[in-house]
């Protein structure tokens, strides 16, 4: 979800003698970090984290549709898992990480585990949504676990995450968590021998790709749904940022359905916005039209303002899924079916003076900012890596963050823009004092299109802007590139009648594999 959604932590720290000060610190830091919280979020896809402490299992949570239900369980599991120095206070080596289970389906010695590797949500999101391996685990009499990503839901290994705290927060730290779950999940409950498959989407399809290789006696297979593996640094070929925006522009065009002045409407907004802005008179008039807080005072703010609805188009192409969907507003309103195609019918027209674009931009972004139609006003973001904690994992292992790429006003329907790493550099050195290290993933797992892999299906979706990082092509016949037709990691959601017969057929070649892997496994 980058929620999905709405934007996205370097090598482990792993403890040596020389960094036992730094662990004795770690309790006074935690200390230190309530003064200084980190903004809100900028997308409903990545909620905030929490700050409710788990105080006892039991919680059942249903699917949205069909009898699946899960129970809320917690496990023990270390903050860190790669440093085996003794704390000053040992009660900060663990924290109760949040899963849900369900063996309502389960033949215990004989089915599988159906697991879903939790990203940057509170769990029950995926528990409600996760179609794919409910309406399946019957037939594979599977057991259902979804686990929850650490800082997040009610995964707090230190507390309140604050910019101070999150040196905890990686891709690798959050592996373990799952594969140490998994491990005492199979001694709990005498299931050593079964596979188990892992399930995710977006960074959590990274996630169980990276599960597969990185833990393959415990992994037997990945569905890895809409993940942006080739975004990284170091990857063949080089990835360009533009391309995200290409997709999202398609969307609101005829090649994506809607009205075919509807993107280029979209394109002229944008000088309107910034000349308005050079001016204190402007900025006020924007900050009545677009329904502000507070008011714009520089030249920056009116960027951020632009960045505001850029967004808005972003998550409503991520979420174009063909039916009305409550997904990407956290579990709030539904969002309606095709959501770009909608806000194209409120943008689209041939003859615009400046402040009727403009009021046309406001509706047309309203439907993602203001899906619950409740809102008086809007905040806008304090920077532009504001999408809370996850601009930390950006700025470590660049797990990538959309509001940093270029887009030329050209091929897209936004401004131009470029990628700017010094700025990114000097970003997360100022709010984390932390260094990105762009190529760490490429060091950490290779090629995903060159290096020899097994058991793993990516599947991309063309209306998904993540689909321009996807996998595309694989060396090894065990690896399974699937199109799905449809927006963001629409494979994993529940069956509908509107699925393009696309999405069907990449729901039954990922079946086919995981009945492969299986039977595999137990042979």
């Amino acid at each position: 979800l980058r929620h999905m959604h709405q934007y996205r932590a370097g090598l482990t720290m792993r403890c040596a003698f020389s960094m036992l000060v730094a662990c004795a610190l770690m309790g006074m830091l935690y200390a230190v970090a309530a003064l200084h919280p980190l903004p809100h979020p900028l997308r409903h896809m990545h909620p905030s984290p929490t700050t409710q402490q788990p105080s006892q299992a039991g919680n059942t949570v249903r699917a949205l549709r069909g009898p699946g239900a899960a129970e809320e369980k917690f496990f023990t599991n270390f903050v860190d898992h790669f440093c085996f120095e003794q704390p000053v206070a040992p009660a900060n080596m663990t924290y109760q990480q949040r899963y849900f289970i369900s063996s309502q389906w389960w033949t215990p010695g004989e089915g599988p585990i159906f697991f879903y590797a939790g990203n940057e949500a509170d769990v029950e999101i995926y528990v409600k949504h996760t179609g794919l391996m409910w309406e399946n685990a019957a037939r594979f009499k599977a057991l259902v676990v979804f686990a929850e990503h650490r800082y997040w839901g009610k995964s707090l290994p230190v507390g309140v995450p604050t910019a101070h705290n999150l040196r905890y927060l990686t891709s690798e730290q959050a592996m373990a968590d799952y594969a140490r779950l998994v491990y005492h999940l199979k001694l709990e409950l005498g299931a050593g021998g079964v596979p188990v498959i892992a399930f995710g989407g977006s960074y959590g399809g990274m996630l169980a790709a990276w599960l597969r290789l990185k833990y393959p006696a415990t992994f037997a297979g990945a569905i890895a749904a809409s993940a942006p593996i080739g975004s990284f640094g170091g990857m063949v070929p080089t990835y360009n940022t533009e391309t995200y925006w290409q997709v999202v522009t398609r969307d609101a065009s005829p090649a994506g359905g809607s009205d075919a002045t509807c993107a280029p409407n979209v394109r002229n907004s944008w000088p309107l916005i910034f000349d308005a802005g050079k001016t204190s008179a402007g900025r006020a008039a924007l900050s009545q039209q677009f329904g502000l807080c507070k008011p714009l005072v520089t030249e920056h703010d009116v960027e951020l303002l632009a960045l505001f609805l850029q967004v808005a188009w972003d998550t409503m192409a991520m979420g174009d899924f063909p039916y009305p969907s409550n997904y990407l507003t956290n579990g709030g309103k539904l969002l309606p079916a095709y959501p770009v195609r909608a806000a194209c019918e409120l943008m689209k027209g041939s003859k615009n003076a400046g402040s009727d674009l403009l009021t046309k931009m406001r509706k047309a972004t309203d439907i993602f900012n203001n899906v619950s139609q409740h809102l008086a006003c809007y905040d806008l973001p304090p920077d532009q890596g504001d999408d809370g904690i996850w601009d930390y994992i950006f700025c470590s292992e660049m797990i990538p963050q959309e509001t940093y790429f270029a887009t030329d006003g050209v091929k897209d329907m936004f401004w131009p823009r470029s990628y700017n790493l010094t700025f990114i550099r000097e970003h997360c050195a100022q709010k984390y004092n932390i260094a990105p290290r762009p190529e760490w993933i490429r060091v950490s797992y290779g090629n995903f299109e060159s290096v020899t892999q097994t058991n793993i299906v990516f599947s991309n979706g063309d209306r998904d802007p993540w689909s321009s990082a996807g996998v595309v092509n694989a060396s090894s016949p065990s690896v399974a590139i699937v199109k799905t037709g449809g927006a963001h990691h629409l494979d994993l959601f529940f069956s509908n009648s509107a699925d393009p017969a696309e999405l069907r057929q990449a729901r039954a070649t990922e079946l086919e594999h995981i009945a492969a892997w299986v039977s595999g496994w137990s042979s």
